[in-house]
């Protein structure tokens, strides 16, 4: 479905680019491991950190975008939100929760030097919590389906999804930029608690993605 409409000739249409906009900006009240991660990376990185993940977000979305809108969506779809991808998924936010929870917790309270390397390992990170997570893709399968029922011959796909992109990137940028001073305003021992609770919360989804896995099974 998703090749069809994608493959037509692009021209900008204003109202679908709003409405996918909207879509992707609607997306700050969804809270997921990406968010968590997002969040552990300001804190301690400050803003640049944030975007590092921010960036590898986008980057995955654009990514599936272009899956679900190529000629290998049928072949691929079914095998990055199956059961094999929700247990790659479960195993690496089990990892990252039981590290965040048992890590030493300075680095949330000092700001963190960022280095090159550490840019690409927070780039990294924010790529593969949201591309490996089936959910991810069940919205963005969701999303291609509406669009190209709205526009069955194709105009006005494009800009919806690039404003869905647009939006999506906006809300983490924000997210990135804001989580800094909230930091501020939190004493040690409750930034303590939320390292404990991002810890938790990733332990959570990844027994959300076994489970899903378990369900989809064959």
């Amino acid at each position: 479905a998703g090749s069809a409409f994608c493959s037509q000739q692009f021209y900008f249409s204003a109202m679908p680019f709003i409405k996918g906009l909207g879509y992707g900006l609607a997306t700050v009240l969804l809270i997921g491991p990406v968010f968590f991660t997002l969040l552990k990376a300001s804190f301690e990185h400050g803003a640049k950190g944030g975007i590092a993940v921010a960036l590898g977000i986008i980057a995955s979305d654009v990514l599936i975008v272009v899956i679900l809108c190529s000629g290998l969506a049928s072949a691929l779809t079914g095998l990055l939100n199956g059961a094999w991808m929700a247990i790659a998924a479960g195993v690496i936010l089990a990892a990252m929760g039981i590290r965040y929870m048992m890590a030493p917790n300075d680095g949330m309270y000092a700001r963190a030097r960022l280095s090159g390397k550490g840019a690409l390992a927070l780039f990294t990170s924010g790529f593969l919590v949201n591309f490996i997570n089936p959910f991810v893709f069940a919205i963005w399968l969701a999303l291609v389906m509406h669009v190209s029922s709205a526009h069955p011959k194709g105009e006005g796909s494009l800009p919806f999804l690039v404003g869905a992109l647009l939006g999506i990137f906006l809300t983490d940028i924000g997210k990135a930029v804001l989580a800094p001073r909230l930091k501020q305003l939190l004493t040690p021992s409750m930034l303590k608690k939320v390292h404990v609770i991002i810890g938790i919360a990733l332990l959570l989804f990844s027994i959300r993605a076994f489970v899903y896995a378990v369900q989809h099974w064959e």
